[in-house]
């Protein structure tokens, strides 16, 4: 079985490679939360640091997901990456709460600008060149994604242990200069307007309201949406805030976290394609529900770990059951918006999860300060629950709105 379709490197190579690449640099996910431990912070404190990327994506995300959809989803990825790499890489200068935050709050505003361009513009340019790639290019670019992570993870356990936890950010920085000088040979299907400031805002605002109206009144788009509220916070309840301070207990040491996390992201290269094999055409939602039922069945011994090898165990678990879904779940979503409303709906869903994670986050980190890490994936699992039973309420036969 051939990898590539005739044709598809040509098209998307930049994309592919980028998922490779850039990723290979980012070596924040595996240590930024022991690197905040290290500097006094309380978890609590971290939840906040770590909220402002969200909070302030949020602020700004509609707007930004309008203007790419006005100016172009090329113009604003590229941008996206300019200003989280700036930011990001400015990291390494502090150890100051109140300075880290403000730069957090910067990349925040620097993800908005990506969020829902990325897929837009790749969506887009698939389906007017070659429609049958779409639902493969979703599942390779996470495989690859997961691929670079590898890398990365094995990369930074060798930095951190040589030269420490700080070296974390302007590395990581630098991975967004990559992604920049990739993407920019990406071609893009759109035609720039010629028009004023005053009446393209005019336009975003008019964008943004009916993107939200048509979302709002989706029969398949508004529950997915609310069931993805409510997984995200159960998700960050049992993620890195509370996976990182439980392994560290159980006495994993720093560096040791750069290999725990390729490991996690070799499972992310396998996990997609084996979607493909379970999954059955017109059978996204039922095939959804049952990955997030899995999710919580994983999740719930976590009360009754006592080693490492039992903690690894049900983190590779978990970490199969996100991977499997999420290309199956990008497919699902997209399959119910039109192209002129792809680049803002995508916003609005950034936005909704954005302030899902903002209040999730810093309670999340409250929660492994008074109750401990074990508790806190343990409520993850719970949490899990309504969130299928909203996804049960889809109607994929009910008409839409036009």
């Amino acid at each position: 079985m051939k990898l590539f379709q005739k044709g598809e490197l040509k098209l998307l190579w930049p994309f592919y490679l980028d998922s490779l690449i850039s990723p290979m640099f980012f070596l924040i996910h595996a240590f930024y939360i022991i690197y905040f431990i290290n500097l006094g912070f309380s978890m609590f404190q971290i939840g906040i640091l770590i909220s402002m990327m969200p909070l302030f994506a949020m602020i700004f995300e509609i707007p930004t997901g309008a203007i790419a959809d006005i100016y172009g989803r090329k113009f604003s990825v590229l941008l996206s990456t300019i200003i989280q790499g700036l930011a990001i890489f400015s990291i390494f200068f502090s150890t100051n709460f109140y300075i880290i935050a403000a730069l957090l709050a910067i990349t925040g505003f620097g993800v908005t600008f990506g969020s829902g361009a990325y897929e837009a513009w790749a969506t887009d340019l698939i389906n007017k060149d070659k429609k049958s790639l779409l639902h493969n290019f979703f599942a390779k670019r996470t495989s690859f994604d997961s691929f670079g992570l590898v890398v990365s993870g094995i990369i930074g356990a060798f930095l951190v242990k040589e030269f420490g936890l700080a070296i974390i950010w302007p590395i990581a920085g630098i991975s967004y200069f990559v992604s920049f000088l990739i993407l920019a040979f990406g071609k893009e299907h759109f035609t720039k307007q010629k028009t004023t400031l005053k009446k393209s805002f005019k336009k975003i605002n008019t964008q943004s309201i009916k993107s939200i109206s048509y979302a709002k009144n989706h029969p398949v788009l508004f529950y997915f949406l609310i069931a993805s509220i409510i997984f995200i916070i159960a998700g960050i309840f049992g993620a890195e805030i509370s996976w990182v301070p439980l392994l560290q207990d159980l006495g994993l040491p720093e560096h040791a976290f750069g290999y725990l996390w390729s490991a996690m992201a070799a499972i992310g290269i396998v996990a997609p394609f084996l979607a493909s094999l379970f999954l059955k055409k017109g059978k996204e939602k039922r095939f959804l529900m049952v990955a997030m039922a899995l999710f919580a069945l994983v999740l719930l011994p976590i009360i009754f770990v006592n080693n490492l090898a039992f903690a690894f165990i049900l983190l590779f678990l978990a970490t199969f059951m996100t991977y499997i879904s999420r290309p199956v779940e990008r497919t699902y979503f997209h399959k119910f918006i039109p192209s002129k409303l792809r680049a803002t709906i995508g916003s609005v869903e950034s936005m909704i999860l954005c302030l899902a994670a903002i209040i999730a986050i810093p309670l999340a980190g409250l929660s492994v300060d008074l109750l401990g890490a074990k508790s806190t994936i343990f409520l993850s699992a719970i949490l899990v629950i309504p969130a299928i039973i909203v996804f049960s309420r889809i109607r994929e036969n009910k008409p839409q709105p036009s």
